[in-house]
């Protein structure tokens, strides 16, 4: 399972003052876009952070000037869930991803500019040709999902988003793009002698010999019984009537959860805390860092590149592994049946996603 204990030589607790929080907050709220200025705050009552490496380089001293690009991806859920406690009018989440249906919600509320038309299955098979597409697809909409840094700089994708948003106008999109395209096609070719398309099937090549991906999606499954069925645990944890119930009718779904309402609370504290841990697993990203290979033997953590008869360098690391808030589990669930509900009625009437009337915009427990 993944946790802090991956990361522990990278890590440290440092003494934090008020002022300097204040002055994070404000250098993290002036480069989130708009749609996300409010998304989280720093509690400024804090006296002690976590100090984390800088993963987007290699160690101070480590490297030539000019050596290291690095790529963050954020692999979203890599499975298809397959829970008893989905109902059947969310039957859609056992045969399209949750990232698909996400898109099409983004769109709707402006979020994105177009749906990506990356696939988390792909990334998550096992398969470099699969990983490869899947590498591309990310690249072609990076949206806030893949980034690229040049020495910690970052080159080419958003800012949360950003560079996607489609508070910019389309043509002036597409503008920034190609601008951030051709500034890292140069950078790339200056810095690792290699074209844009082979240093994508590096990046492949990367993740699939890492094997970061299987560790990341074991944790991932520790959701079982998916939100539809964790939300119903949470209510015990609580020691609250729980709002889901409640709202139901269907006699059949009240059987299946009544079984969850039964549970013990050691028994319903475990599906919460793996619930949890799998959800911080499923939102956190990859930070691989790449340099030239300069002379000596390959070592484990050596690509040769085929297409190019080159060698690198790499170290991968996990990052924003911070656990789940306990209280956002009833914000989850109302986002996923919201996801959901759009995606199927989307679909069935056969309209954009722009053009949406937003029905699933208020769902109730």
């Amino acid at each position: 399972m993944l946790g802090y204990s991956n990361l522990s030589p990278f890590l440290m607790y440092v003494s934090v003052s008020s002022e300097f929080l204040k002055i994070i907050e404000k250098n993290v709220h002036n480069k989130r876009p708009a749609w996300r200025v409010d998304a989280a705050e720093i509690d400024l009552r804090c006296d002690s952070a976590l100090l984390m490496s800088d993963h987007s380089i290699f160690p101070s001293g480590a490297s030539k000037e000019g050596s290291c690009i690095s790529v963050e991806i954020k692999p979203k859920c890599g499975f298809l869930p397959c829970s008893d406690f989905i109902s059947e009018a969310n039957a859609i989440k056992k045969s399209v991803t949750r990232f698909r249906m996400h898109q099409f919600l983004k769109l709707h509320k402006k979020e994105v500019s177009q749906l990506s038309e990356y696939d988390p299955l792909d990334l998550f098979s096992g398969s470099v040709e699969r990983i490869n597409l899947a590498i591309r697809s990310l690249y072609a909409t990076p949206q806030n999902n893949f980034r690229i840094f040049s020495n910690g700089f970052l080159i080419y994708g958003g800012l949360g988003g950003g560079m996607d948003s489609i508070e910019c106008e389309a043509k002036k999109l597409q503008e920034m793009k190609k601008a951030a395209e051709d500034r890292t096609k140069v950078l790339i070719r200056r810095d690792f002698g290699i074209q844009l398309d082979n240093f994508l099937e590096l990046v492949s090549e990367a993740i699939f010999k890492s094997g970061m991906l299987n560790q990341l999606l074991a944790t991932q499954k520790l959701d079982a019984i998916d939100i539809e069925g964790a939300i119903h645990a949470y209510y015990n944890v609580i020691g609250q009537h729980c709002l889901v119930c409640e709202s139901l009718d269907d006699a059949s779904l009240l059987h299946r959860y009544s079984l969850l309402h039964s549970l013990s609370l050691e028994e319903s504290l475990k599906i919460v805390r793996e619930y949890l841990t799998a959800t911080t697993a499923k939102d956190c990203s990859l930070m691989i860092s790449f340099r030239p290979k300069e002379g000596g033997d390959l070592t484990s953590n050596c690509i040769s590149l085929r297409s190019s008869n080159q060698h690198f360098e790499y170290k991968a690391n996990y990052i924003d592994m911070d656990i789940k808030p306990l209280e956002k589990m009833v914000y989850h669930y109302k986002l996923d049946q919201k996801i959901v509900k759009f995606y199927v009625e989307n679909r069935e009437n056969g309209g954009s996603p722009c053009d949406f009337d937003g029905g699933a915009e208020n769902i109730q427990i």
